[in-house]
């Protein structure tokens, strides 16, 4: 692909959120775009990017080098030295710009670049290039609009055949015709799912880019930033974490699982051993103490070997042998994965997952199924719920909330949900009044030699702890500083 595609804004309106995509391009030396989120006069938004403007001679630069530089640049591991060797070119003359575009398009995603530099958007999707409106257009969910929004980035046939190979080569697979379904991991760590020509998807092919944050918001944060749930809420579920309990966090994709389970090990105490387990690699541990386990698929020259492919099963049974004090499991999907799960917290660790569900007697029915009796599935202390909802300060926008959270008691050898909070998204709040009288809770609390009113005090110094470090605006060390210094006053640390 030789000819320069420069993205400009394709629509004039009202100008909601406007950043600059310094990402790394200003170390780098070289020139950077700009994202807008505009609002039209019918009220839709839009997600634009504004690429650096050139001239003719420029133009005919870069057009020129794109052709030839594949085979002047020596290859490197250090994408610094590569980017030096471009801007040092006698043709290029350290020119900002030019060196922009190169990098993007030899080095990088072509125009799809941009959008892997912005940390507010979550997903990046095309579905084939159709004829109509925005048909061809690439489409991007925005984490502050809490929606899906068109670009002004279009690709047909041919640059979308060409962006998934570059795409799927950096993350050294490759995809053909005769295997046209890839999904991996690039370079950045960003989960991609593409599907090639129009073998299996219509009317061409198609690509979904999952992008994880990049910073990791503290439980502080979701409660008083993000809104994600109550301040006593949040002091529950970090006292039952903190005494090795089970919570399994339940949702639909998109809801933020993820972010939520990030988030509650962020109150865990600093020196535990902590482990995770995922298929694709996307928590975020803060403190140092930190085992990252992550599955391994066959390849398509090792797919016949046995040995090659460790389900993420495998490395969930794996953490009983390596003593962690809490395990966080991305995600369970399989009979296997659920029950090994279970096996690997009954030994005495705290732990945490995720999974979809509609309601409780649909997650207990998954256990079940899953060879796991109600006896082991009452080790799971707290099951929170996790919607989006109609965000009404934004128009077509969404905002995710705990839907609603409860414990599991064992009566008469059935588990039993019984809902401590619930909330109320017409007014946009909780009732979680019953949370001070909730069972596991005052179990916890007795055996660590507390009364009901202990029990009490002990959570308000978890909200009070929340809301200082919002108040405050600590910045992540200040915050695990914080932390530490918050149990080693009670002992713990």
């Amino acid at each position: 692909m030789s000819e320069v595609k420069i993205l400009r804004p394709e629509l004039k309106g009202t100008i909601l959120f406007e950043k600059e995509l310094k990402w790394k391009y200003e170390d780098k030396g070289v020139a950077y775009p700009k994202a807008y989120v505009l609002r039209d006069e019918a009220g839709d938004l839009y997600y634009q990017i504004e690429e650096p403007e050139l001239d003719e001679k420029q133009i005919k630069i870069i057009s020129k080098l794109k052709k030839t530089l594949y085979y002047v640049i020596k290859p490197s591991s250090n994408e610094d030295e590569m980017i030096q060797q471009i801007l040092f070119h006698p043709e290029v003359k350290g020119d900002p710009k030019i060196g922009y575009y190169i990098y993007r398009d030899v080095l990088r995603y072509g125009p799809l670049s941009p959008l892997f530099d912005d940390e507010d958007l979550e997903d990046i999707s095309y579905s084939g290039s159709r004829t109509g409106l925005y048909g061809d257009s690439v489409w991007v969910f925005h984490r502050e609009f809490g929606s899906w929004l068109p670009t002004n980035i279009h690709l047909s046939k041919a640059e979308a055949d060409y962006l998934i190979q570059r795409i799927v080569l950096k993350s050294g697979k490759s995809v053909t015709l005769a295997r046209p379904i890839v999904d991996g991991i690039t370079p950045e760590g960003y989960r991609f799912a593409v599907t090639y020509g129009s073998e299996v998807s219509l009317p061409g092919s198609t690509i979904t880019i999952r992008k994880p944050l990049e910073e990791v918001w503290t439980l502080s944060d979701l409660v008083y930033k993000r809104k994600t749930l109550s301040p006593l809420t949040a002091a529950a579920l970090w006292y039952t974490l903190e005494n090795r309990g089970v919570v399994l966090v339940v949702g639909r994709t998109g809801t933020g699982k993820t972010t939520f389970i990030n988030a509650l090990m962020t109150v865990l105490p600093p020196t535990w051993k902590i482990v995770t387990v995922e298929e694709v690699p996307e928590l975020k541990v803060i403190f140092p103490n930190w085992t990252r386990l992550i599955a391994r698929k066959s390849t398509a020259f090792m797919e016949y070997s046995e040995a090659i492919e460790i389900p993420l099963d495998k490395l969930i049974a794996h953490t009983l042998r390596i003593r962690p004090d809490f395990v966080s499991v991305g995600e369970v999907r399989t009979k296997e994965e659920i029950k090994e799960f279970i096996h690997s917290v009954a030994s005495g660790h705290g732990g945490v997952t995720s999974l979809h569900a509609e309601d409780f007697d649909s997650l207990k029915a998954r256990f079940n199924y899953s060879g796991v009796d109600d006896s082991f599935f009452a080790l799971v202390t707290m099951v929170v719920f996790i919607n989006t909802y109609p965000n009404p300060e934004k128009r077509g926008g969404l905002r995710r909330r705990v839907q609603e959270a409860g414990e599991i008691l064992l009566k008469g050898g059935q588990a039993t949900y019984n809902q401590i909070v619930f909330y109320n998204p017409i007014v946009d709040s909780w009732d979680d009044s019953k949370i001070v009288i909730s069972e596991r809770l005052l179990q916890i609390a007795q055996r660590n030699g507390l009364t009901q009113k202990d029990l009490e005090e002990e959570l308000k110094a978890r909200v009070d702890f929340l809301k200082y470090a919002y108040e405050k605006d600590f910045s992540l060390n200040q915050y695990k500083e914080g932390l530490m210094r918050f149990y080693e006053a009670r002992g713990i640390v």
